[in-house]
């Protein structure tokens, strides 16, 4: 059985990946937002723009990093598991998973304040978004809100792809020279 057969197709892939940046870009943009007035005080128009580029750039290697877990995940664990439902079940996923990770990132402002009684949780709570996320892949009206829901996200990849690559192109310049 060859790695190919155990990945689902790229329209299956689209909609996930959609999904994540939704939630990704979407946090970034809105703690963007949240400093820019602050910023405004200090750094001029250009150099804020290049704050964007870099979380842009964070952005895309990390949505491209939860993505690559997923499909790992579906290399793992049987077909059965995962890849028969994988667009709904890689979205509860990604979902589940995301908004933990936004939650813990909102409660980590300073060293004193550091979450660590909620890290100790993690992996259980990983299982317990494992177990949801299958569950859910289960129910017949979430699969089709999920499948519906990621395939109108694609739209964001319009966005977001050519930002991510210029921006990646400043901070690689950026970097150079």
């Amino acid at each position: 059985m060859a790695i190919s057969d155990r990945l689902p197709g790229w329209d299956k892939i689209a909609p996930v990946y959609a999904v994540i940046v939704l939630l990704i870009y979407g946090w970034t943009t809105w703690w963007f937002c949240w400093n820019v007035p602050g910023w405004i005080n200090f750094l001029n128009l250009g150099e804020i723009l290049v704050v964007y580029a870099y979380a842009l750039t964070t952005n895309f290697l990390e949505s491209l990093a939860v993505l690559a877990g997923i499909l790992g995940l579906c290399l793992l664990l049987p077909r059965r598991l995962f890849l028969d439902a994988f667009v709904a079940r890689a979205i509860a996923l990604a979902v589940l998973g995301l908004t933990y990770m936004m939650y813990l990132s909102s409660l980590f402002v300073t060293k004193e304040t550091y979450p660590s009684a909620l890290l100790r949780w993690s992996p259980a709570l990983g299982l317990l978004m494992a177990a949801g996320a299958y569950a859910l892949g289960n129910l017949t009206r979430f699969r089709r809100a999920a499948e519906m829901f990621g395939d109108r996200a694609i739209v964001f990849l319009y966005l977001s792809i050519p930002a991510s690559l210029i921006s990646l192109l400043v901070v690689v310049y950026r970097a150079i020279a």
